[in-house]
């Protein structure tokens, strides 16, 4: 068994263009059995996977995603950090994504910050989306928001949760366990206090964190106990553990 789990970011922002249905093809073919991507409300109420609150970094367009359709957001090219690859690609839904990962064992879903009552929009509709496909023991659903989290946990007492805190915030372990169901996410997780990692150990809780995206990080998230790690180059991840494996046997 693996000593970490490699969850492809965004499917695997680095090798292939950013929460697309081509990178999350590529995500399954490299053999991750995990990856983690982003939801958003268009204009139209659709749920789509995008990561910031504009289209401007990562497509052809500018402007909020809550001013464009699900249908408009599609027919943007999202090839912005990929100009080269071969086919045009917009913003997928939810359910596009879903088709094409929802038999990994993990399936990381970050909810973006949003307003109160939009975030209770995206999470609701989050959640009919795992229930109707049966996939909430695959599902972890995340957010760097906290509404979101209790509204998770509202909705769905029983669905795993976790709240993301950034270095700066000293309350990150008891936020995740005021509000989540086990688990904790530290962005930046080399950046935290010790303390705090230890702290999360201590109460239970199952550790996920990222970027992580060189070997350095790597043998750093392994010996701080993170179980998994969010990755925008899985590939060069899971070539140095199955080396790693390779020289032990």
């Amino acid at each position: 068994m693996p000593p970490i789990q490699i969850v492809g970011h965004r499917g695997a922002k680095g090798e292939a263009p950013e929460n697309t249905l081509p990178g999350f093809l590529h995500a399954r073919a490299l053999g991750l059995n995990a990856v983690e991507f982003d939801v958003h409300l268009s204009n139209d109420h659709e749920l789509v996977v995008i990561h910031d609150n504009t289209i401007d970094r990562t497509t052809n367009g500018t402007g909020p995603v809550a001013n464009f359709t699900a249908a408009e957001l599609a027919a943007l090219d999202a090839r912005a950090a990929f100009p080269d690859w071969p086919d045009i690609i917009g913003v997928p839904r939810l359910d596009q994504v879903l088709d094409i990962v929802d038999d990994m064992p993990l399936i990381q879903i970050e909810i973006k910050t949003d307003t109160p009552d939009r975030l209770e929009e995206v999470v609701a509709g989050v959640l009919q989306h795992v229930d109707k496909r049966g996939i909430g023991q695959q599902a972890l659903i995340t957010s760097f928001d906290a509404v979101a989290v209790e509204i998770c946990g509202r909705l769905a007492p029983d669905q795993a949760r976790a709240f993301i805190g950034r270095p700066t915030d000293p309350e990150t372990v008891d936020t995740a366990l005021r509000l989540g169901r086990g688990h904790v996410q530290f962005h930046l997780f080399r950046d935290h206090a010790p303390d705090q990692l230890q702290r999360a150990h201590d109460e239970g809780l199952i550790l996920g964190g990222g970027p992580c995206d060189t070997i350095e990080d790597l043998d750093a998230a392994i010996e701080l106990g993170i179980s998994g790690v969010t990755s925008d180059f899985p590939s060069l991840l899971l070539a140095h553990l199955a080396q790693t494996e390779h020289e032990r046997s």
